[in-house]
């Protein structure tokens, strides 16, 4: 993260809006930072979260959702940001455990338009990602 600075953090210090919803949580990103019309940028936001089978939780907010679930909303809400790199630190601070982790890659990968996206965590972690089909750099 030091070497990009702009790259979009996704961590425990970077949580959700706990009195907007789910898809307002990810819309704000757009109509804020792209001037984008609130139904406009909503709509987006439904359609990423369509895209993974989870548009059902876009008119729920934090308390009502599993920790799987907001972690994919901080996804996809960084995933609307400009900046062309997003940085995972520690998903297991963000999540129950990693013994999905293989699944929600490939969820990310469905998400992704084009973004360098790295998963920064633990060396006690990486056998987690082992079969993930991510590149693990020590």
């Amino acid at each position: 993260m030091a070497r990009n600075p702009q790259g979009v953090p996704v961590s425990s210090k970077t949580p959700l809006l706990a009195n907007l919803d789910m898809k307002e949580n990810i819309a704000l990103i757009k109509e804020v930072h792209r001037k984008k019309p609130r139904l406009e940028a909503e709509a987006e936001a439904v359609e990423m979260l369509q895209k993974i089978s989870l548009g059902r939780i876009g008119s729920l907010r934090s308390n009502k959702c599993t920790k799987e679930e907001l972690f994919y909303v901080m996804i996809i809400r960084a995933l609307m940001c400009e900046s062309e790199e997003i940085f995972i630190k520690t998903p297991l601070q963000l999540l129950e455990n990693l013994s999905n982790i293989c699944k929600i890659i490939e969820n990310i990968e469905i998400l992704n338009n084009n973004k360098g996206i790295m998963i920064l965590d633990t060396r006690s972690n990486h056998w987690h990602y082992k079969g993930c089909g991510c590149n693990i750099v020590e």
